[in-house]
């Protein structure tokens, strides 16, 4: 048997042992009978203290002895609790961890337990070893998750035409979902919201990249240039991040506002439809898209443009919120999150934000939330 086999009696002296015994603790079989078993295994109390197995200041404490005891006393079967010890064995000091199964059994007339232990060791210290690199993983994850939100928006535009508010919430540290502001003059404001494909690590990288390319020096968003047309700017994302290179995709939307005029010129590449809420509370849904960015690097983008009134709210958001599921697998769904905004649509941005979460967790009934979650909300307040 791979496992080590002893039989002991009340008092834990030692009368049968197998080979794999003899491995674990590395003593001679005519060294072992009639031994107890602290003295036979070199346990740490035993050498230091100098006392017999079972007057140490631990056997009182010894999982392994109170197993017996009962089993004995008790004919209670005791299966894989767990042993750990420091032995001296061949002169050196060594920690064990083992597994334990007792059963209570006669031999040679007499009452006696049947001990099996299995030597775990190895498997513990490969544990711990994951336990400590997963700790590390944990510590980039979360300095990740810090560099990711650093890129969402800081600020917003000091206008008294336009109110902005948005929530962005991952499903695990770091996600595929990222959105920003860009307002190079008083009058003109950028933003985007994108969603890549998955969630975690890879998606985040992809998000961030987009969000680097968007402040390179292609200048699409940058705050010393005028911004450029929304279908424009999908086009050069299309031919940027082919799926060929990143081995995935991603939706995006991507609007400007000219505060003065009221005009909102969009383009949406797969991306869930942009929102109007209008002021009388009747919502517009915006449907002109194209494919994700990446499938196709020969498609060329369209946009189109709404005239935007006072009061008017244009909601952006991901699927995250659309794909939150309660506990029976139900969708929350495009008709409930349209509801929502119809009923509240005349709150502010920051109300109106808080209501839509608070109704997606209240649907969730404690269920995790298994997708990323971004909602941004523009008022235009003429």
């Amino acid at each position: 048997m791979d496992s080590a086999v002893l039989i002991a009696d009340e008092n834990f002296r030692i009368f049968q042992v197998n080979n794999s015994f003899l491995e674990l603790f590395d003593n001679a079989a005519e060294t072992v009978v009639d031994k107890k078993f602290g003295t036979v295994s070199g346990c740490v109390y035993t050498i230091m203290e100098n006392l017999p197995c079972g007057e140490t200041s631990a056997c009182s404490n010894c999982a392994l002895r109170q197993s017996v005891m009962r089993t004995l006393l008790e004919k209670v079967p005791i299966d894989k609790a767990e042993f750990n010890r420091s032995f001296y064995i061949n002169s050196r000091l060594v920690e064990k961890y083992m597994r334990f199964s007792t059963r209570f059994i006669k031999f040679h007339g007499r009452k006696m337990i049947l001990v099996l232990i299995y030597d775990v060791t190895a498997l513990e210290f490969q544990k711990r070893e994951l336990q400590k690199k997963q700790a590390q993983i944990d510590i980039d994850l979360a300095a990740a998750a810090e560099i990711q939100k650093s890129l969402l928006p800081d600020a917003v535009p000091d206008s008294e035409r336009i109110q902005i508010a948005w929530k962005f919430q991952p499903s695990e540290k770091i996600g595929g979902d990222i959105f920003n502001i860009h307002y190079p003059e008083q009058n003109q404001i950028g933003l985007y919201m994108l969603d890549v494909c998955g969630h975690g690590v890879s998606a985040a990288l992809i998000a961030v990249a987009v969000s680097q390319f968007f402040t390179s020096k292609t200048n699409l968003l940058g705050k010393k240039t005028t911004l450029q047309a929304p279908e424009k700017v999908l086009d050069s994302l299309n031919k940027a991040f082919p799926f060929e290179r990143f081995d995935s995709f991603f939706s995006i939307s991507y609007i400007t506002i000219d505060s003065l005029t009221g005009i909102l010129t969009y383009s949406c590449a797969g991306h869930p439809p942009l929102v109007i809420i209008r002021k009388d509370n009747h919502l517009r849904i915006l449907h002109k898209h194209g494919p994700v960015i990446g499938v196709d690097t020969n498609v060329m983008y369209e946009q189109e443009q709404k005239q935007l009134y006072p009061g008017d709210k244009i909601v952006l958001y991901t699927d995250g919120i659309l794909e939150l599921c309660n506990k029976d697998g139900e969708f929350f769904g495009k008709n409930r999150f349209y509801r929502i905004l119809k009923k509240y649509g005349e709150k502010s941005p920051e109300q109106l934000i808080e209501i839509i979460y608070a109704r997606a967790k209240d649907y969730c009934e404690g269920k995790k939330i298994d997708d990323d979650i971004s909602i941004l909300v523009v008022e235009y307040t003429g």
